[in-house]
This record gives C-alpha cells, structure tokens and sequence, in this order.
C-alpha cells in the first residue's frame, strides 16, 4: 500500500496567492491546492468604509477568509489516502516518479525553485515550477534527497 513519507507545505505554483503542499510517496508527488486566488471573489465595500479606510478591512476581511479557507483545506487532507488526495480538489495533481526526468532547487536572488523536468507533456506541464521561501529549501532538499535522489539534476 502506498503511503506517504513526506510532504512540503504551502509552496506557491506560478503566484503567491496559488499556494500547494506537496505530498511525496514511494511512487510519486501530490500536489493538493490549500490557498487558490479565485477562492474570494471580489467583494464590494460601501462607499463610505472606502473613504475612511481605502480597501483596508476589504483586503483584510478578504485575507482572514483565506486563511480560513486554507485551514479547511488542510484540515480535509488529513488521514486521506493518496489516491483521495489527487481527486479531493480539481486543482490537484500528481507527477509519477516515472515521469520525472530530473528535479533541481534553486536559489535566486529574490526566489528559489523546485522544479521537476518531466517527460509527459500533458497538463500541468513538462516543467513544473514551484516558489520556495527561504526556510523551505532544506526541507524540500532533505524530501527531495530521500525519494529522488538519483535524479537530482546536478550543477
């Protein structure tokens, strides 16, 4: 039975307000959305409040439902199986060790990737890039050194 060994939380895919945590099995990487940028749609404040507070307690009313939303989310993966967690959002998604041709971390001047290179080139993509923050790197070259390390792409 497959089961989980790891997993890396709240890592962004593409922007900071898309936000994944990853889970690493013995055969692949899933990637379940916890934070989404259309989860809050936009919402009028009357016009008066905007006067007073110009989009101050809109934006932070809209960022307390977010983090409410995030926690919900995170609260439903837990005890799931890995196939549950593919399906349980239809942002989710998986890439099969057999398909990763390489992975590689990073480290810019102002980001830092996990990208993995992989050989199937239907949806999400054959590289897939996700922004790491800086206290994220050694755990996710710890994960990565556990259950890929032999594709690793080297410097």
């Amino acid at each position: 039975m497959e089961k989980i060994v790891g997993s890396l939380a709240g890592v962004c895919f593409h922007t900071y307000d898309n936000m994944f945590d990853l889970f690493f099995t013995g055969e692949r990487v899933i990637a379940c959305n916890v934070k989404h940028y259309g989860d809050i749609p936009y919402q009028q404040s009357s016009a008066i409040r905007e006067l007073l507070t110009p989009g101050l307690s809109r934006r932070r009313a809209e960022q307390i439902e977010q983090e409410q939303i995030s926690y919900e989310r995170r609260q439903s993966l837990q005890d799931k199986t890995p196939d549950e967690l593919v399906t349980l959002h239809r942002s989710n998604f998986e890439i099969p060790y057999s398909e990763i041709m390489s992975v590689e971390i990073s480290r810019g001047l102002f980001r830092s990737y996990l990208k993995f290179s992989t050989s199937n080139p239907s949806p999400p993509r054959q590289k897939i890039r996700f922004l790491l923050s800086k206290k994220q790197i050694p755990d996710a070259q710890s994960m990565i050194k556990q259950v890929l390390d032999s594709k690793v792409k080297k410097k």
